[in-house]
């Protein structure tokens, strides 16, 4: 099964059909031709950086007489955009104002949205029971006399 990444257009109400969904996995075009794939996705900057190492690659394999490093960092780079380049693409899309609003584990993008859209309209016709009440803790004035301790996910934390 894949995780999908449901995206959400700048001031859309969920479900939106122009929503974007983007597998979390491999993508083997970026591996075969990173800087083509990277401008075909829109990410102008990742591909400007890709063909700077590209060519440091080349000088490195030519010139410089390092054909193993050379080939080595073309290689790095071609891995890197196959494994995180459609993270790079969600990740733009946050920068110009999409919301991720969902993340469905299934096989295919269109079940992913189905699952989607019924989730938020499922959410949207049944509001909160009064018996639910958020677990809010008390307002506390003053400083307290001992230190609290909690956590952040896995990282101890003493607030004073």
């Amino acid at each position: 099964m894949t995780a999908y990444l449901v995206l959400a257009s700048p001031g859309a109400q969920i479900p939106d059909e122009r929503s974007v969904v983007i597998a979390d996995r491999f993508a083997p075009w970026a591996l075969i031709a990173p800087v083509i794939w990277l401008l075909f996705n829109r990410l102008w900057l990742e591909a400007l950086a890709a063909v700077l190492v590209m060519a440091v690659a080349t000088y490195l394999a030519g010139s410089a007489g390092q054909p193993a490093l050379g080939i080595a960092l073309d290689l790095a780079l071609s891995l890197l955009t196959a494994l995180e380049g459609r993270n790079w693409r969600a990740a733009a899309l946050q920068r110009r104002g999409w919301r991720l609003v969902d993340v469905i584990e299934t096989d295919d993008a269109d079940v992913a949205f189905e699952i989607h859209a019924a989730h938020a309209l499922a959410d949207r016709k049944s509001p909160m029971p009064a018996s639910v009440k958020p677990n809010i803790p008390p307002l506390r004035l003053g400083r307290p006399s001992v230190r609290e301790t909690g956590s952040i996910g896995l990282v101890p934390v003493e607030r004073n």
